[in-house]
């Protein structure tokens, strides 16, 4: 889906939904196991929902500092440094690996249908897995679902820090863990079309939310082309006024 074809969507209290568990073949023919996931998470949105990126940008930020003011999303390897409120991952490898360390213990781990109906182990019933469904899942990259579910849980306040998309040239992997186990190497291809897509999409999907970015140095493309600017919905802050006018303010 690209941001042209988003619509709107009305917000409702999420409490599960049905989704494929399996997938056999037989004679040629697929059939699709299916069961109703009954949300287990039961999050009430507090404060701002700040969405953590993991790239460069936020470098010597103190991430623990956002949690007087309201509710982490993080993706992927943060849990090495950082533990948010709710973590992401999307890809088999990686998840894996978070759920070998027990992040699910630590905190609210979602994942696809297929991956947390894998874990503890296959075919022990989604509803007894010790990860979460990402809710209503679009299908997009882990930063994307993380910004995604933040709207689901009733956010209307969305902080975006650490998200720096293609900005040390193309063809970069542009990510504070790069050259770590699971991750590409320097000149890895990134996902940026997707991304910005996937950002461009939720800012029409969800027309009641304020979307912050928060960068130093934000890349000319961000600005461009974002459904919410035209409503005063979209706006960019240095990492200063963010402290000074968000994280120094009482909620």
């Amino acid at each position: 889906m690209t941001y042209r074809n988003a619509k709107p969507i009305e917000w409702t209290p999420y409490k599960g939904e049905e989704v494929t568990t399996n997938i056999t073949i037989k004679k040629g023919k697929k059939y699709f196991e299916k069961d109703y996931y009954y949300d287990k998470a039961n999050v009430e949105p507090k404060g701002n929902a700040y969405i953590i990126g993991n790239g460069p940008s936020r470098k010597g930020f103190n991430l623990e500092s956002l949690r007087s003011t309201g509710q982490t999303y993080g993706c992927n390897a943060i849990y090495r440094d950082f533990m948010p409120d709710f973590i992401f991952s999307v890809d088999a490898p990686i998840t894996q690996e978070m759920y070998k360390n027990k992040v699910y213990k630590k905190c609210i781990h979602y994942a696809p249908s297929l991956e947390v109906n894998r874990y503890p182990k296959k075919h022990c019933g989604i509803n007894n897995s010790d990860l979460h469904l990402i809710p209503n899942n679009p299908h997009w990259i882990s930063g994307s679902v993380a910004m995604w579910t933040a709207t689901v849980h009733g956010h209307k306040n969305l902080y975006f820090l650490g998200f720096d998309f293609r900005e040390y040239g193309r063809n970069q992997l542009n990510n504070i863990y790069q050259d770590t186990p699971i991750y590409g190497h320097r000149d890895s291809d990134t996902v940026f079309n997707g991304w910005l897509s996937q950002f461009r999409s939720l800012q029409v999907m969800r027309p009641d939310c304020q979307f912050t970015f928060v960068h130093d140095n934000p890349p000319d493309y961000v600005q461009v082309s974002n459904p919410a600017a035209n409503t005063g919905r979209f706006r960019i802050i240095t990492y200063k006024e963010f402290n000074d006018k968000v994280l120094n303010q009482p909620i």
